[in-house]
């Protein structure tokens, strides 16, 4: 079986290669730059002919634009790139009867705190992120094999000078910099690894069409950044309170993922807030271990 995995050079697309062998499957890696294949998510033709030399027997689609000022400054990049670029994969696919896994999103709930939201919650596009994954959302799902999902991840993925949330974080804390605890901005975060298991049994499982998988927990970005400082060891000296609020782009805050139906294709719980920290904390001591390899 081989996967096509569009956007593996990315955060998530790391993990998910690195799943896919574990299990022994075949995999391509297509992205911009850097990987096995170049792919222009906002060309059709090079996706056409990415799709054409592969001939995978599926494809998941972990790229996405998720800069959210960028989408706000550049509308048309996020729609080519967030939902047309998924609406030529799902057309392409469909014709070639291959199956499509798209990584979605989870910025779509606003003003109701730690509520959990199901498949079937009402969503609220609020700025041109949310709007262009959720019309991603509607391209992808035109057959009722292929499977989107929503998610929260966080994880490293070790591009000089472009740190993920969590590698920005590392390095704030490392060096003890002021940072803004938010306590009124709720996630349901999974770390990258976590998140590629669990894909990747719902897929053995016969999962398909809009689920949710992230943590079965929801929490605060406060409480997340607690946990993970105490775990790693970091002193909190210049953290404050802050307000999700004081953020210039209006964002939606209340991000709580109800994973009921995912635990009930899985047959097995997601992993809580302690289990997501300390799986980061694994996957950052393995990560050091490969950069810095022990002299023999």
């Amino acid at each position: 079986m081989t996967i096509l995995i569009v956007g593996s050079t990315g955060m998530l697309g790391q993990a998910i290669v690195v799943e896919a062998q574990r299990r022994g499957f075949k995999t391509v890696g297509a992205a911009r730059r850097n990987a096995e294949i170049s792919v222009d998510l906002v060309d059709d033709d090079s996706i056409a002919s990415v799709l054409r030399a592969v001939n995978p027997s599926m494809v998941i689609n972990a790229a996405a634009l998720t800069d959210l000022d960028r989408c706000t400054r550049f509308p048309d990049e996020a729609w080519r790139v967030n939902a047309r670029a998924v609406g030529v994969l799902a057309n392409l696919c469909n014709r070639s009867r291959t199956k499509l896994l798209h990584v979605s999103t989870d910025h779509y709930f606003v003003g109701d705190g730690a509520a959990r939201h199901d498949e079937t919650a009402p969503v609220s596009l609020i700025n041109e992120y949310a709007a262009s994954k959720y019309a991603g959302e509607e391209l992808a799902l035109v057959a009722p094999s292929n499977v989107v999902i929503r998610t929260n991840i966080v994880g490293f993925r070790g591009w000089k000078g472009q740190p993920t949330f969590l590698e920005w974080l590392t390095d704030t804390l490392t060096a003890g910099d002021p940072i803004s605890l938010f306590d009124d901005f709720y996630v349901s975060s999974i770390g990258t690894l976590q998140f590629a298991a669990a894909m990747f049994d719902l897929l053995d499982r016969g999962g398909n069409g809009l689920v949710n998988l992230s943590s079965r927990d929801v929490f605060s970005k406060k409480t997340f950044i607690e946990k993970f400082a105490a775990k790693f060891g970091f002193p909190l000296i210049e953290a404050r309170a802050g307000s999700v609020s004081e953020l210039d782009i209006p964002r939606a805050e209340s991000l709580g993922l109800d994973v009921g139906k995912a635990e009930s294709i899985l047959g097995w719980r997601l992993p809580g807030l302690g289990q997501v920290v300390d799986n980061l904390f694994d996957d950052h001591a393995r990560r050091q271990c490969i950069a810095s390899p022990k002299s023999s």
